[in-house]
């Protein structure tokens, strides 16, 4: 069915609901899961000794540890990437590059609480831009 699944990470319930589906799938399917986390692009520039982004690299670090690698259980081909990008253009560009049959993203609001839609900038830019299939995963704290 797949065999590159790569997820938008967000540290957030909404998108650990979708890292979830994504975890689910990777294994039914047998395939390769990509991670993907974008810190502030603001820091695309800085000096990677720069206290602040070393900073945020070791908080990165262990968030993964602690929230993410216990999902992973024994789902053996998984790869975590963290960095400072626009979230919505690396993603389709690692989609690209990898080249992922499969991007999974979290809807971030829920249904009942907005008007318009259920996805912000990220979101719409990947689903315009994206080189493969999209899967959007509502969020459903229940």
């Amino acid at each position: 069915m797949f065999n590159r699944i790569l997820v938008a990470l967000k540290f957030g319930p909404a998108s650990l609901h979708a890292l979830k589906k994504a975890l689910e799938l990777a294994r039914v399917s047998d395939a390769d899961l990509h991670i993907f986390h974008a810190q502030d692009y603001t820091f695309q520039e800085t000096d990677e000794n720069d206290p602040e982004f070393v900073e945020i690299k070791k908080k990165t670090e262990i968030y993964y540890a602690d929230e993410i690698e216990p999902l992973l259980g024994s789902l053996a081909n998984v790869t975590f990437k963290s960095q400072p990008a626009d979230p919505a253009l690396h993603i389709c560009k690692l989609a690209h590059m990898l080249p992922a049959d499969l991007i999974v993203l979290g809807c971030h609001q829920l249904a009942e609480k907005i008007s318009m839609g259920r996805l912000d900038y990220v979101g719409v830019t990947i689903l315009e831009k994206a080189p493969c299939p999209v899967m959007l995963v509502p969020f459903n704290d229940r």
